[in-house]
């Protein structure tokens, strides 16, 4: 609405030149297609709506709204533009943009998350931002956790490969490793939104049931109430979680793992009255799948109360085992251990070559060196399936990254020729990817070979680099991070952390979310599934 001192904007005719790109505009994605219909529309009839643009040095302006328009224009060969010039801050511009764009819906989830983010912290409030945008404020406060997400699972979002109210779920989860794991099986297994939810609403929430502890002692931690009693249990909170209908559900897991901790010293205490050997921590983790409660396959021991694979009946070893397991004298007739998993979970373990032995005496035969073999061959190969999505899409990730830092510095040699080389002797496969990633369709080579005569030499050049990290992905497998996109990463001060951690979260999650008998959640409880 415009006061009485306010001005409609006239306008002016600016030289495409003197106009520059904003480093902040939301969108960062524009598909070459529409921008060429668009270009044929205005070649025919003209630029019917000026974009609007802001002083911001001397002589150039800066595009507050009409970056398709000025591409199309610049497309053409345009030397001039029609513009409406409009003063205003950064902050105001930042505004219009975001709003813009969300209104018109041209935004991608992410690029929409990270406008909401820029206006909340620009000092808008959530209800003013509601209001604006005619969305409720439960919508804006659920995109924005979209931005806490692995960077793999907001590229998966960008390009439909996760469904953002998936990501929704997903970034409900408090710990960023099982964030980043989580993540990994969604998009490695194309989970549905109904899938991610189940998993999260039933592993990712602490359920009190299953704890390996007593949930109704006050003591356990001097001065804590019990989790009956507790206000982080969500049957005493009821108006906090409307979208959990189970009132035993803990949502404090730095208090449960307190009390876990409690229960383990006395666990340990009672087993060495009983002569049982207790593994110290360091030394169960190295048989223990990280970050889960399952044993490794390779591991000497067995969970004497899990099932035995090897046994058709599915009993468990405490069941086959059970007078070995028999203490007589103080002492058992099968050397037991105490154990406790990476996630805390308690467990009497047995040397696996003693158990088999024992039933292999009491008439079982089981084919253990085989089935053993193949369980892990297929296991490895789907692991390394699912690792090297997961880091193909961390990797692209980092690469838009450094090609959106490269576009906005100048440099002085031509990157169209060493593009055009690339493009003959690279994977066609790659290049048509990251074309598309850089909004281009590439047709016959003569076609393509053209169509970069009309590209400006920064986004030669970051295509050119995105071509080549590209291609090194495609070529070789890697299990971290590239050492190349490392280096230019570290060049161009972007920050890798984050990135390297959710990988190696992945790389040491062994998918251990998904089995055929239950699911694991972080708090270590076991959740039983029918299939």
């Amino acid at each position: 609405m415009k006061t009485k001192n306010q001005k409609s904007p006239s306008i002016t005719l600016i030289p495409i030149e003197k106009i520059k790109l904003s480093k902040h505009n939301p969108r960062k994605q524009f598909q070459e297609d529409k921008i060429e219909e668009l270009a044929v529309s205005i070649e025919k009839i003209g630029l019917i709506h000026p974009i609007l643009v802001r002083p911001i040095e001397e002589g150039y302006y800066e595009i507050v709204s009409g970056e398709r328009r000025w591409r199309a224009c610049k497309k053409l060969n345009k030397e001039f533009i029609e513009c409406f010039i409009h003063p205003m801050d950064e902050k105001m511009a930042l505004q219009i943009r975001i709003i813009e764009n969300i209104q018109r819906q041209n935004l991608n989830p992410i690029e929409e998350a990270e406008g909401y983010k820029n206006l909340l912290q620009g000092g808008m409030t959530i209800v003013e931002l509601a209001s604006v945008i005619g969305k409720g404020r439960d919508y804006i406060s659920r995109m924005v956790t979209l931005l806490s997400l692995p960077e793999a699972a907001k590229e998966a979002i960008i390009s439909g490969k996760l469904a953002k109210r998936a990501g929704w779920y997903i970034a409900r989860i408090p710990v960023p490793q099982l964030r980043a794991v989580v993540a990994s099986e969604a998009i490695a297994k194309s989970l549905t939104v109904a899938q991610v939810a189940k998993m999260v609403l039933e592993n990712f929430l602490l359920d009190l049931r299953k704890a390996n502890f007593s949930i109704a002692k006050p003591d356990l931690i001097p001065g804590v109430p019990s989790c009956l009693d507790c206000t982080k249990r969500t049957g005493n909170s009821k108006d906090l979680f409307e979208d959990v209908t189970d009132d035993m559900v803990c949502t404090d897991p730095e208090c449960f793992a307190k009390k876990r901790e409690a229960d383990w010293r006395f666990q340990c205490y009672k087993a060495q009255s009983e002569n049982r050997e207790i593994l110290s921590d360091e030394e169960a983790t190295r048989h223990f799948v990280p970050g889960t409660s399952r044993l490794k396959t390779n591991s000497p021991f067995i969970d004497v109360d899990s099932t035995c694979d090897w046994d058709k009946k599915e009993r468990k070893w405490a069941s086959l085992l059970a007078e070995e397991l028999t203490i007589k004298d103080s002492k058992p007739l099968l050397h037991q251990y105490l154990a406790r998993s990476p996630i805390g979970t308690i467990h009497r373990l047995v040397k696996k070559e003693d158990a088999l032995f024992l039933l292999q005496r009491q008439g079982f035969t089981f084919a253990a060196k085989a089935i053993k073999e193949l369980k892990e061959k297929e296991e490895a190969k789907r692991e390394r399936k699912k690792k090297e999505e997961f880091l193909n899409l961390s990797c692209s990730s980092l690469i838009s990254k450094v090609c959106d830092k490269i576009k906005t510095e100048n440099i002085d040699r031509s990157y169209n020729i060493f593009l055009s080389l690339a493009l003959r002797v690279l994977p066609r496969e790659v290049s048509t990817f990251v074309f598309q990633r850089h909004n281009y369709k590439l047709g016959t080579m003569e076609e393509s070979l053209k169509m970069l005569e009309h590209i400006d030499e920064l986004e030669s050049k970051a295509i050119l680099l995105d071509l080549l990290l590209s291609t090194d992905l495609f070529l070789n497998s890697y299990s971290d991070l590239p050492p190349h996109l490392t280096s230019i990463c570290h060049i161009l001060s972007i920050d890798i952390s984050k990135v390297v951690d959710e990988i190696n979260s992945v790389n040491q999650s062994n998918s251990f979310l998904i089995k055929k008998k239950g699911l694991l959640n972080y708090c270590g409880t076991e959740i039983t599934t029918t299939s």
